[in-house]
């Protein structure tokens, strides 16, 4: 297949009818054709990216169930290990991989398919050279945690499931940029497949460390470890035996040695977009320790459970990254713009279902992840807070997905940090310990507040953004 003919289906207009013109005109009304055709397109490329993520992050969710089921202060020490293993480590490589969102989608779009695999390489390279100080945090990090939180004790447990969860961050790197060779071709279902076997294998092999064999809580950490470096491996089987993602692989080359500046620039403001998010929610738990180790273990439920259903919208917002950066490396302004109503719309029903969904579940969510009527009560109030968080944050994702598409991960990454950290924590903060003690409310009312900030920052600059100057950066790029 010539690569003129796999990239049409990509890139095709919403508008059959419509001539795409200098990027300047002004966005005509969708029609309903044209609404449907796009969303068919935007549930075929969701669907198993949705079903992906919740596998992946099922990893996390079944360590917090084993921690919640060998004590308070296991469930309380995984809190404080996977938090730190989120801002040190997965947030890094989950922002580092969204550059290739951007980067592989134009580069496919624009019928540079070869392109694809070249991004995919130098992105490998520069996971390997950030693992080493990453592995290096990790070794030392009881001592680190330490200082941050009163209970010497947890930071002593949590910091030796970080250096056992050491031994799978190589194959969480290489998955998430594996993952994207294979998207930026319209294949979302491939990490879907590999995570159908590696989420009951972490599942059985945490099972049977902890339980099985006594090892409690490090048993947890390297169950998942063992399945997280399982997922490149079956994920390269997957590409070896699927002849057609070879078009888009050149063959190893030099050329990933050099020619760096997009990937690292990108790669840079995607990282920081996700640490500032992240990043947020991590202090907020940590803060909750000042309260009491109830308080901490109750806001890892909540928290755990706002992200199990945060994938939702986040996975709709990858496809919608890959589906812009197609549109804007072939040139198709005008269809990129038209089709962000459409989301505006998907990403507020996304956040309202969500939201409905988990205050309608409040009281057997907490039951699932601890027997403890102290803990269940603090979640259960607390779950009308975290189901209004999930609307605003559903939009937010579509924002943040529309702007990856663009190339535009700086101007995120500069929101989202200085909102998050000069208006959002301060403020959750002062809701959850200060005169109003809010407690659990307070943390999500506060960083709910700043999503709301975020938001119109965002929606603002992408109605004022020249759009054709994003198709210019791309070909530049």
């Amino acid at each position: 297949m010539e690569s003129d003919d796999c990239v049409f289906a990509e890139t095709e207009p919403l508008l059959s009818d419509i001539e795409e013109e200098d990027g300047h005109d002004e966005c005509p009304k969708l029609e309903t054709r044209t609404l449907r055709s796009e969303l068919r397109l935007l549930v075929e490329y969701s669907l198993p990216l949705i079903a992906t993520y919740l596998l992946q992050y099922s990893f996390t969710v079944i360590t917090t169930l084993v921690a919640g089921h060998l004590g308070t202060d296991d469930l309380a020490a995984a809190s404080v290990g996977v938090t730190t293993m989120n801002i040190v480590g997965l947030a890094i490589f989950e922002g580092m991989a969204t550059a290739l969102d951007t980067l592989c989608a134009q580069a496919y779009g624009s019928g540079n398919v070869t392109g694809v695999g070249l991004h995919v390489q130098r992105m490998l390279l520069l996971m390997a050279l950030v693992c080493i100080p990453v592995g290096a945090i990790w070794l030392c990090s009881a001592s680190i945690i330490a200082v941050f939180i009163p209970q010497r004790h947890l930071a002593m447990r949590a910091g030796s499931f970080l250096r056992v969860s050491l031994i799978g961050l190589p194959g969480y790197a290489a998955f998430e940029a594996g993952k994207r060779f294979l998207q930026a071709q319209g294949d979302f279902k491939a990490g879907m497949a590999v995570l159908l076997i590696c989420a009951p294998v972490n599942a059985l092999l945490s099972w049977l460390f902890a339980f099985k064999l006594g090892m409690g809580l490090d048993g947890a950490a390297l169950g998942a470890a063992l399945a997280n470096d399982l997922r490149p491996i079956l994920l390269l089987v997957y590409i070896t035996f699927n002849k057609s993602s070879h078009r888009c692989w050149g063959g190893l080359s030099s050329k990933a040695f050099h020619g760096w500046g997009a990937m690292l620039r990108l790669s840079a403001a995607g990282s920081a977009v996700t640490l500032a998010e992240w990043a947020a929610f991590e202090i907020l738990t940590f803060s909750t320790s000042y309260i009491s180790t109830l308080h901490l273990a109750a806001q890892t439920i909540l928290t755990t459970t706002s992200v199990v259903v945060w994938h939702i919208p986040f996975s709709v917002s990858v496809a919608i990254s890959t589906r812009i950066g197609h549109l804007t490396g072939a040139s198709l302004v005008s269809t990129a713009r038209r089709a962000t109503v459409l989301y505006a719309v998907c990403f507020t029903v996304i956040g309202v279902f969500d939201g409905a969904l988990l205050v309608s579940l409040r009281n057997h969510i907490s039951l699932i992840f601890s027997t403890d009527p102290k803990i269940r009560e603090l979640v259960t109030k607390a779950m009308f807070a975290v189901g209004a968080f999930q609307v605003i944050d559903s939009i937010l994702c579509g924002c943040n997905g529309i702007l990856r598409g663009l190339g535009r991960q700086s101007v995120a990454a500069w929101v989202v940090f200085a909102v998050n950290y000069l208006v959002a924590v301060p403020f959750a903060i002062w809701l959850e310990l200060g005169p109003l003690k809010m407690g659990l409310n307070g943390v999500w009312v506060g960083l709910g507040s700043g999503m709301v900030v975020i938001g119109a920052i965002e929606v603002v600059y992408m109605r004022v953004i020249d759009w054709q100057t994003c198709i210019v950066d791309s070909k530049s790029d």
